[in-house]
């Protein structure tokens, strides 16, 4: 691949908090390479990324904090049903949906490193997300690592001295970096 501006698009890293960090999983397991004959160039270009860094990201939309619990637009999540959109109206959309935006169906070996910092008093986002997307991710053979913050919830007022661990993770997986102890 080609630098732009001084960016290599072979070592890009993304992160998020809460739904970024769903967003951040998603590139991580479902970006990929361009479509060479796309008509829009957009198109021509690689989505995928090479290390993920994310904060309390909902992970499994039918299976939250436990199994068989939907969350599409319902229960835990009812709040936010209209970012769902119509398909989370009946229960045979909700489970196509859920299955089509929840990031631990399409875990692979060849994921990009993945770092995720969770609490464990997380109501709104179970930390039971984290745990089983983690432990998934190792079955598979891909490098997966979840630090769990003690008695937080959903972000904490001193998250900001978390931002080191994605740093140092970046760092590690993108520019071969290891941490200082």
């Amino acid at each position: 691949m080609q630098r732009v501006g001084g960016v290599n698009p072979d070592k890009l890293g993304i992160s998020g908090g809460s739904a970024g960090g769903h967003l951040s999983l998603t590139m991580g397991t479902q970006g990929g390479p361009g479509k060479p004959d796309a008509k829009d160039p957009i198109d021509r270009e690689s989505s995928a990324v090479q290390a993920v860094a994310c904060f309390f990201p909902p992970t499994d939309f039918l299976n939250y904090g436990q199994a068989g619990e939907d969350a599409v637009g319902v229960g835990t999540l009812k709040n936010f049903k209209p970012a769902f959109g119509p398909r989370s109206e009946t229960p045979e959309g909700r489970q196509t949906l859920g299955k089509e935006i929840s990031p631990i169906y399409f875990i692979t070996p060849k994921m990009p490193p993945t770092l995720i910092i969770h609490g464990n008093a997380d109501k709104l986002v179970p930390i039971q997300q984290s745990e089983t997307f983690l432990e998934k991710a190792t079955k598979a053979g891909a490098t997966a690592k979840l630090v769990v913050r003690e008695g937080k919830s959903h972000g904490w007022p001193d998250i900001l001295n978390d931002y080191p661990l994605l740093a140092d993770w970046f760092d590690e997986h993108l520019r071969g970096i290891k941490p200082a102890k």
